[in-house]
């Protein structure tokens, strides 16, 4: 740990400073780090929504090409994707306005991505059906 950070003075019961002092020599760690990784995860930072919007939209587009379970799969896409076009379109209560707008922002970038994916899917396609019919040796 970093002599940097500001330092907190706390009191500990005896046997709570025991068992914390057991579990960081048990692991290789001082105390103080052993306390500061239970409190991280105790206490963890909170996730920016931009890139966990990104992250689950991200998500939305790996799972629809998931092959095996397509019902299920779109089932649950089609689920989250409600929730999000819910929170822009102001379905879903308690959201403020500006969140709502981040929301919309993500979600139009995503749209965005989709059109081009499908339309990127469309010439692959295009240019294998013109070379399988200028060519008839071309593997499918």
């Amino acid at each position: 740990m970093s002599r940097e950070y500001p330092q907190l003075k706390i009191r500990l019961p005896e046997a709570l400073r025991d068992r914390i002092k057991a579990r960081s020599e048990l692991h290789g760690r001082s105390m103080n780090t052993e306390i500061v990784r239970v409190l991280e995860r105790e206490f963890p930072e909170p996730l920016p929504l931009d890139s966990r919007l990104k992250d689950l939209l991200g998500l939305f587009t790996a799972l629809r090409k998931v092959r095996g379970h397509e019902g299920a799969i779109n089932e649950l896409t089609d689920g989250l994707l409600e929730t999000v076009e819910g929170i822009v379109s102001g379905r879903v209560p308690d959201i403020d306005e500006e969140t709502q707008k981040r929301v919309r922002l993500c979600l139009d970038e995503w749209h965005l991505e989709q059109a081009e994916n499908e339309r990127n899917r469309q010439d692959a396609a295009e240019e294998r059906y013109l070379a399988r019919n200028n060519d008839p040796d071309f593997p499918d």
